[in-house]
């Protein structure tokens, strides 16, 4: 066929139409997937890709508008239609318009990409300007055997973020928050902007007999670029003085004041790994382990009686096996003091033992020297979210929140630090926050239920009882116990709604009631009783659960649950003797208790 006869045959047959059309919808297409993809989180080749694959189409749509024609009976071979036949015209019109339309649109997308284009880099700066002197310490990677020695190099890159974190004017987000971004699944830049830091310091560590091996490398959030990085080779013993070295080069690199070279805790090392067991034990939150971890630091003193951190994470954990089991708090309360006492007479400076004395003097009445020295903590070590959450326990409501929020600043995974945060807005009768950091506690920790009796009456006071129903779906109970509580709150919200249903909620409240359950269980059972209008019950087991878990009491006077009960004079004699958090501008007086 001559060439211009060619070229008129294209035409007859709509082929450069549809050319035309595909590349102008190709285009379109490419222009919205590129402003897409970074809100729908597609990865950034798809814009590339897509393109590619129109590329390989091309061809394919070509020939189909060669040999096909659409008429009202259907697509038909093109042999089949008359040249001068009026479908042939009508799609070339329809074709004609459809050209238009895509090419406005394409127009359009490209121009507002442009703007679009022009101003995210300034937005995207706005909103990522971290602090300079910030940081998260990644778990360092194990490599010394399997997971079972996780516990050795966790346990390291915790003492080396506490280490960090006694540094004036640096910010550390503190470890339990850092331990959830292990194994290298996200980009230094992503890590950063999910925890408004700088900079990200990973590693790894290898120990094999005595010897240590440690890489530590420092990288810029903003840029991804590495500041610093270095090798240590040592001996376990010395292990304090590498973590010394890497805290001084962090320092140095970041321009903060350096803490200073801190004594060796310990020069044992076969006192420092059983230390490291039992912290590893201490992040499981049951009785079993709190017991295991009293064993561990039990035999570190065994062959070092001059350890001062093994004596406060020993306080520690006694007062951590009486929340989650029913040993007396009395007996846990001795115990506790006297290994605090131990610690601070070994090491004066030691942040744990202060808090733990802290926590001991405020179950016993103590609060001014309760006060003084959670603020001793905090002045010590201000990057220690759970100083923040204690001081915060003796504080007017207010400042309280104040202590609270700058936990969660540090500790934004935690799920103490936003339950806190979430009693905190309950008193305050803010129930969305409330909601909001409830719901938070409860995804982050979902074997821990107290976050979903929090969620569940926060919506509940927001008249959104279906919602109070189907908070107990977050929870994922790991005892029987447990279990038996999520199921009896259910039970009992869905009787707010369903008047019949209450005899049963009753029913197995009262079960749970006569069970011999820990003081927090009972704390949470009897919320229960509260929710339900149910004044009597709360009225008798609130003296032992105050006795048994006086800092669930602390804002007795105060919160919303017990509002019912304001003016019996045997709740207000309970609030007088416990409450320590107040709404006013002054601090619980230390005589009250």
């Amino acid at each position: 066929m001559p060439e211009q006869g060619f070229f008129r045959e294209l035409r007859r047959r709509n082929v450069l139409r549809a050319a035309v059309l595909y590349i102008g919808a190709v285009w379109a297409l490419a222009q919205g997937i590129s402003q897409l993809t970074p809100a729908l989180g597609l990865p950034d080749p798809a814009a590339r890709w897509f393109l590619i694959a129109c590329a390989v189409g091309l061809p394919f749509w070509l020939a189909f508008a060669w040999f096909y024609e659409f008429t009202p009976q259907g697509f038909k071979r093109d042999r089949e239609v008359p040249a001068d036949a009026p479908a042939r015209q009508s799609n070339a019109r329809k074709l004609d318009f459809a050209i238009i339309g895509v090419m406005a649109l394409a127009i359009l997308l490209l121009v507002s990409g442009y703007f679009l284009r022009g101003k995210a880099p300034a937005a995207a700066t706005a909103a990522f300007n971290p602090p300079a002197a910030s940081i998260v310490v990644l778990p360092f990677t194990n490599l010394s055997g399997g997971p079972g020695q996780a516990y050795f190099s966790n346990g390291i890159t915790e003492e080396l973020t506490d280490a960090l974190g006694q540094n004036t004017g640096l910010t550390v987000i503190a470890w339990e928050t850092a331990s959830r971004y292990g194994g290298g699944k996200q980009t230094p830049e992503q890590i950063g902007k999910a925890l408004n830091v700088a900079h990200v310091l990973g590693g790894s560590i290898e120990h094999e007999g005595d010897a240590v091996r440690v890489s530590a490398e420092l990288v810029s959030t903003v840029n991804g670029r590495q500041l610093w990085s270095a090798q240590y080779d040592d001996t376990f013993r010395n292990i304090f003085t590498v973590q010394d070295q890497i805290t001084a080069a962090i320092a140095g690199a970041l321009n903060v004041k350096f803490a200073g070279a801190q004594a060796a805790p310990t020069l044992n090392p076969q006192a420092h790994e059983l230390y490291l067991k039992g912290l590893a034990a201490l992040e499981r939150f049951t009785a079993a382990d709190a017991q295991a971890a009293q064993q561990y630091f039990q035999q570190a003193l065994k062959l070092d009686p001059n350890y001062a951190d093994a004596w406060a994470e020993l306080a520690y954990s006694y007062l951590q096996l009486s929340e989650v089991s029913t040993l007396p708090i009395a007996t846990a309360m001795t115990n506790a003091r006297a290994a605090a006492r131990k610690a601070l007479a070994l090491d004066p400076r030691n942040v744990r033992a202060q808090m733990e004395s802290g926590r001991v003097d405020d179950n016993e009445g103590h609060v001014a020297q309760a006060r003084a020295e959670f603020e001793l903590a905090v002045a010590l070590d201000p990057n220690n979210a759970r100083a923040h959450n204690w001081y915060a326990s003796v504080l007017p409501l207010k400042q309280a929140l104040a202590q609270d929020q700058e936990a969660a600043r540090l500790n934004p995974d935690s799920s103490l630090a936003q339950f806190s945060l979430g009693y905190d807005y309950l008193d305050l009768r803010d129930w969305r926050n409330a909601a909001t950091a409830a719901r938070r506690a409860a995804t982050l920790s979902p074997h821990e239920i107290n976050g979903v009796f929090e969620l569940a009456y926060a919506y509940a006071q927001m008249q959104q009882g279906k919602d109070a129903v189907r908070a107990f779906d977050l929870a994922e109970p790991n005892s029987a116990l447990d279990k038996q509580l999520i199921g009896a709150g259910r039970l009992t919200y869905q009787a707010r709604l369903d008047p019949v249903r209450r005899p049963d909620a009753l029913s197995a409240l009262d079960k749970l009631r006569h069970a011999g359950i820990s003081p927090d269980a009972q704390f949470q059972l009897m919320s229960l009783y509260a929710v339900l209008g149910e004044k009597e019950p709360v009225i008798r087991m609130l003296p032992g659960v105050c006795t048994s878990f006086p800092d669930a009491c602390g804002d007795l006077a105060i919160n919303p649950m017990f509002a019912a009960l304001h003016g019996d004079p045997r709740f207000e004699k309970l609030a007088q003797q416990y409450t320590t958090i107040t709404p006013d501008s002054a601090p619980a007086s230390a005589s009250t208790r």
